[in-house]
């Protein structure tokens, strides 16, 4: 049975029972990995989407947020504080919030709905990228790492090095790496790779950059996108500029370039995710979803570019992604 919006008739996933007409709005849950930018647009983009297809918060729909701050010790707290609610689904937003759900809602009939998990197969959140879990599916970060590489090929047109700094206990870090240093030499890169399992390496991991990279790429992840302000000053004492998988740490003149996925398109998906969740389609019978290659955003810092004694390369003078 559909769930209808306002004095809608439908289903609650999470308990047995037909919602009456003119019945109390249902409620999801959001599970946040930590303050971000990224992450922020993913949580934002989510409700505004579903409001968009009639679940309007306050009326048909309300929220009940918890956020990690970055830390795995309060995961299963803060899920199990959600899963507390009886929520008609969940949504977990990055790798390590969604792989910790996976154990704690197992069997608890709440569908959970993932976003900006860069890659669920990899980290057994789904089968295979045809199918969802039995309880699980949602919307993936995975960048095109060719488009990635085009953009750095077109930012250092002399560059052959890049530096990774990449937390190997992360999976999506993993896949990111993985993909990259494969994805590498068809533009004309080599890739040193940095493993950084704590912040208290930061300066010593990136200072060994020294001589082996022409440049840094950062991933997304639980350690590594707080530790960005260190990560750009021990990178700025070796001379090497950073690009960001984001685009937030650029327009505070913290590194030089981004160039990101757009994480609005994210969360919408996940919301059109949810939304065949709430109107009874089974989590299996829906594939994940990922952005198309047109949903990129890039940006340069012109603080930055001053700090290194950079000039905009011809192949980027229209982009219009100049910040001041």
């Amino acid at each position: 049975m559909q769930i209808g919006r306002r004095g809608f008739v439908g289903v609650v996933l999470a308990g047995a029972a037909v919602r009456p007409a003119f019945a109390a709005p249902i409620v999801i849950g959001i599970a946040q990995w930590g303050p971000h930018p990224q992450l922020d647009a993913v949580a934002t983009s989510f409700k505004a989407r579903l409001g968009q297809l009639g679940l309007v918060e306050g009326r048909d729909v309300t929220y009940k947020t918890e956020n990690a701050h970055f830390d795995t010790a309060v995961l299963p707290q803060i899920i199990s504080t959600l899963k507390a609610d009886r929520p008609a689904l969940i949504l977990t937003i990055a790798t390590p919030v969604t792989q910790a759900a996976k154990q704690i809602m197992k069997g608890s009939g709440i569908p959970v709905v993932f976003g900006a998990v860069v890659d669920p197969v990899v980290a057994k959140l789904v089968p295979s990228w045809t199918q969802g879990g039995d309880d699980m599916t949602g919307s993936s970060n995975l960048e095109d790492i060719h488009e990635v590489l085009g953009f750095m090929r077109k930012l250092f047109p002399e560059a052959k090095r890049i530096g990774f700094p990449y937390n190997p206990g992360e999976d999506n870090n993993v896949s990111v790496f993985q993909r990259l240093k494969a994805a590498a030499p068809e533009a004309g890169f080599s890739v040193t790779e940095v493993a950084i399992d704590q912040s208290a390496d930061v300066a010593v991991r990136i200072a060994s950059l020294k001589g082996r990279a022409d440049f840094i790429y950062t991933p997304s992840g639980g350690l590594i996108q707080p530790a960005m302000p260190a990560i750009s000053a021990a990178a700025a004492q070796v001379g090497l500029p950073v690009v960001d998988s984001g685009v937030g740490w650029v327009k505070q003149n913290i590194v030089l370039a981004g160039f990101a996925l757009d994480y609005a398109k994210v969360g919408a998906l996940a919301a059109d995710i949810a939304d065949k969740i709430i109107k009874g389609t089974k989590p299996s019978d829906i594939p994940p979803a990922r952005p198309g290659s047109g949903d990129y955003e890039a940006a340069i810092s012109a603080a930055q570019l001053k700090k290194f004694a950079m000039t905009l390369p011809a192949a980027l003078q229209g982009c219009n992604c100049v910040t001041a």
